[in-house]
Order: structure tokens, then sequence, then C-alpha cells
């Protein structure tokens, strides 16, 4: 499967696969907030050291745009959303203004999406579902086995929904999908048999699930805090730092 989609673990001895899950996660949440309030020089910086990320992780940026090419088809919508205007009637109106803060926000919802696809790549499932358990131990009413289970599980089915949707498309394009020019006609014949798939999978999952006598209660890997992880939160932080300049 790994070499099939580019979302999904990939084993290797990066810096990155050797550090703590934790870091990672909390790498991720706190530049996914601070990417907010970013601006030119703060995404500009992170862009940059995404890419040097990836290619020191081994993964191929050109997998990674055609894996997350749907997205990237809605954040070209939400681009037009917001930029094109109507003003005196239907007249669509553009300004430069309007369209840079529209590229500013698919900006930043591309660097989240890219840093969770980094974080997929090179963290065990079993290392993500540990660091999820040991944030939400301190929280009150909150099962944290069962809520770092739930997000393990959708860790694992990313990467099956997307090798299940890309052999739907090819077969249907075999059998001349593409000459149907009615687009909705051509997206209810992809997602019906993409979401029956998707649910028989995750039923013959539940089912097996429940023949293994699975249990919340399952032995979590150790999980160790390097001189790695204090680098990269220092790291992280004078990034951060960067979004209160200009």
């Amino acid at each position: 499967m790994g070499e099939l989609t580019a979302i999904g673990f990939r084993p290797g001895q990066s810096l990155l696969h050797r550090m703590d899950p934790r870091t990672k996660q909390a790498l991720l949440m706190g530049l996914s907030v601070t990417s907010l309030w970013g601006g030119l020089t703060f995404l500009a910086l992170f862009t940059a050291v995404m890419m040097v990320s990836f290619n020191a992780a081994g993964l191929r940026i050109r997998r990674l745009i055609c894996e997350i090419r749907y997205f990237l088809f809605f954040l070209c919508f939400v681009f037009g959303v917001r930029t094109i205007t109507f003003s005196g009637g239907w007249t669509p109106a553009f300004s430069a203004e309007i369209a840079g803060e529209a590229l500013i926000v698919c900006w930043r919802l591309l660097l989240v999406v890219i840093m969770g696809v980094l974080l997929m790549a090179t963290t065990r499932t079993a290392d993500i579902r540990a660091a999820l358990v040991w944030f939400l131990k301190p929280v009150p009413l909150v099962n944290e086995k069962m809520a770092a289970t739930m997000v393990g599980l959708v860790v694992r089915f990313l990467p099956v929904i997307l090798f299940q949707g890309a052999e739907i498309a090819d077969a249907q394009r075999s059998r001349g999908i593409e000459r149907r020019k009615n687009p909705l006609i051509r997206l209810m014949k992809f997602t019906i048999p993409l979401f029956r798939r998707v649910f028989l999978s995750a039923d013959e999952l539940a089912a097996a699930m429940q023949a293994r006598c699975y249990s919340e209660h399952r032995t979590l890997p150790d999980l160790f805090f390097t001189w790695r992880d204090g680098m990269a939160l220092g790291a992280g932080i004078l990034i951060s730092l960067t979004v209160l300049l200009p």
C-alpha cells in the first residue's frame, strides 16, 4: 500500500522518523494554529521548511500533488469564490487586493494539509495512537483510548479509501466514463461505488476486530523525548515567532 499512495506510513531512518510522535503532533497543532495569523514571511519560511522536510523524509512532491489533487481543486474553488465579487447586478468584479487575501487563505490551508500528510508518512499508527492517549489523558470526561483508537482507524483507512477511489476511477475510464459530459452524473457514478466499498470495508474491519476480541486496553509503545525533539520544538518556536513579521 505504501507504493500505491503517498498518504500513509513509509518506513525510513530520517530525523522525522526518529522523532517522538508527541513532538510531531505538538508541532502540527501549534503551527496549524499559528498559520491562521501568519503573513507572507511566515508562510514563505514555513513552506521552505516543509519542502526540505519532505525531501529529508524520502517523499516525492510530485506524488503528493497527485494524491491531494482533489483538495487542490477545492482550493481553486475557494480562491475563485473569495476572489470574484458581483457589483451592480450580476457583473463579476475582480480585485487584486481580495485575490491576495484569498491566496493567503488557500496557502494556509494547503500547509496544514501538508503537515498532516508529513505526520502520517513518518509516524506509525501505533505511535500516533500512543501520543494521542498521552495528550488526552489529563482531559476530563474523555475516554482517551477510545478517541485514540478512532483516530488510528481513520489514519489507517485514509490510504485504503484513496486506493479504492483510484481503482474505481481507472475502471470507469476504461469503460468510457469520460464520454459522459454531465459532471453530476460522473460524480454520482464515482461516489456511489466508492461509498459502498468503504462501508463494506469498515464492516469487515469491525467484524474482524470483534472476532479477535479487540480491546482498547492494549500495550502502547514506549515514547522517548530526546535532544532531537528539543531542537525541533525550538525550531518550531522560532518559525512561529516570524508570525510577528509582516
